[in-house]
């Protein structure tokens, strides 16, 4: 009696189209919790309101003339990224109430001048490929007080407006140069000592 001879299993593309993504979803969620391990402490301030004013590319902002130096507050604001639009750009800077607290930050610096009465939101978003920074000026001041504060020194809007500027940005990498190593390096060129009291007061934004 001859063994029965079994045929090869035959795999068409649906089933290999199904494994991979499978594959793909399984790595994506495995580096998503491997970047936010990092950063126990920056989940997303649910009552922060939103910044209810338009965020402008730096080199599409209208020209700055206050050039009088005062006493400004800096503060870090973090939200969520499905706070934000499918392209990655900005979209009103809320904070989702029941947002994941695991979900990768995106990084902000609020600045107030309490003399004058001028608040600001300075960051960094990536836009087709590349770390595109902006500016938004006329911010409601409840974003500065809603988010952390972490330093104060002297500065002025026209002063603030060109260090911005001079902040490198090319191409965005998730890894290495985003919105948060974008603020890191705004704080620094503003004042070093304003990014040792930013590490200070929260000591995992060190670690990226």
């Amino acid at each position: 009696m001859s063994d029965a001879i079994t045929p090869p299993k035959i795999f068409n593309v649906q089933d290999v189209f199904s494994v991979y993504s499978k594959i793909v979803l399984a790595t994506s969620a495995a580096l998503r919790r491997a970047l936010t391990s990092s950063l126990p402490s920056l989940k997303s301030e649910s009552n922060a309101p939103p910044v209810d004013t338009n965020v402008v590319k730096l080199e599409e902002c209208e020209e700055e003339f206050d050039m009088t130096k005062r006493e400004a507050k800096f503060a870090f604001r973090s939200t969520d990224l499905g706070s934000w639009d499918s392209t990655g750009t900005p979209h009103d800077g809320s904070n989702n109430s029941s947002s994941d607290p695991m979900t990768i930050q995106h990084w902000a610096v609020v600045i107030h001048f309490p003399r004058g009465k001028k608040t600001y939101v300075f960051q960094a978003w990536g836009d087709n490929g590349l770390l595109q920074a902006g500016r938004a000026e006329n911010v409601n001041r409840e974003v500065f007080e809603k988010a952390t504060y972490f330093g104060t020194t002297e500065t002025d809007p026209c002063e603030l407006m060109a260090k911005a500027k001079q902040v490198s940005t090319g191409e965005y990498r998730i890894l290495g140069n985003n919105c948060q190593t974008w603020v890191k390096d705004f704080v620094r060129l503003v004042s070093p000592e304003l990014l040792t009291s930013l590490y200070v007061k929260i000591p995992a934004t060190r670690l990226k």
